[in-house]
């Protein structure tokens, strides 16, 4: 009950918000109006990613999300407002404190340390040691996850909160600089840690609560230290969406899925079982 409950009131969420996000937000791009390529990435950028990946050419393999997703809040709007008050209240209530600390230790999104971000949630001690499948499934969908959101972030080129506000992360001087050009619209990291948990509560629904939870913190982590809005990140969260259905058209992940449940009842399994004796 706890669960249907949960989830409900994150539909009703991510609903509201997207009834709010295409009300202030400027028209959408379409092809005819910017010469976009509805095929998925744009003729000037390669279709290969740097980052691992399921689908052969996540550029441009999965659904459009500069044709899918609203732009970003433009600045009169009343969505870009909330956006800016929330980054105030964060920076006010957030920089400085252990919650600042934990987001900036959060920020490594390589297969090993967001295995070990999600263990808790999950029950088990993931590693690439321990659970090789699991931290593979993990690791492998970087790309996918990534880069349908890079083609809106090049293409939109939206200013991130500190650069709009001349302020600080919650990172180092050298992280700053290095996003400074970035753009800000969608959160990677927040389309990356809710994919994850979507994946991994298929693998361990009796925990999802723990795990979706975890997966809307990854995100949120953006917002707290600066990088990203708050629309950046809920927007990424529908795009992990999309993503996931379609990751479940691939063969390879599909197989690398089931290998990775079959993993995850032996090893949780093993590790009661020593709890259990360690008594």
């Amino acid at each position: 009950m706890q669960k249907h409950r949960f989830l409900c009131l994150l539909a009703a969420a991510v609903l509201a918000l997207g009834q709010i996000a295409y009300a202030d937000t400027v028209k959408k791009v379409s092809r005819n109006s910017v010469g976009y390529d509805v095929a998925g990435a744009d003729s000037r950028h390669k279709s290969k990613s740097k980052y691992p990946s399921f689908a052969d050419s996540p550029k441009r393999d999965y659904a459009d999300a500069i044709m899918l997703l609203p732009a970003p809040p433009a600045e009169n709007s009343k969505r870009f407002e909330i956006d800016k008050d929330v980054y105030r209240e964060n920076m006010e209530k957030y920089r400085g404190t252990r919650v600042w600390e934990e987001a900036k230790n959060a920020a490594k999104i390589d297969g090993e340390s967001v295995a070990e971000f999600f263990s808790p949630a999950m029950g088990i001690r993931m590693s690439r040691s321990t659970t090789p499948k699991l931290v593979f499934l993990i690791e492998n969908t970087l790309g996918d996850f990534l880069e349908p959101g890079n083609n809106a972030k090049r293409y939109y080129k939206r200013k991130r909160p500190f650069v709009y506000f001349d302020d600080r992360t919650c990172s180092t001087p050298d992280e700053d600089l290095k996003h400074e050009r970035d753009g800000s619209y969608p959160s990677g990291y927040s389309t990356y840690g809710w994919g994850v948990a979507l994946i991994l509560t298929e693998i361990n629904p009796k925990r999802s609560n723990q795990i979706l939870e975890t997966g809307l913190r990854m995100g949120q982590n953006r917002v707290i230290c600066g990088f990203h809005w708050q629309s950046d990140v809920d927007w990424g969260r529908t795009l992990a969406s999309y993503i996931v259905a379609e990751l479940h058209t691939l063969d390879n992940f599909n197989r690398a899925l089931a290998e990775a449940k079959e993993e995850f009842a032996r090893v949780s399994e093993e590790q009661k079982k020593s709890r259990v004796r360690s008594r």
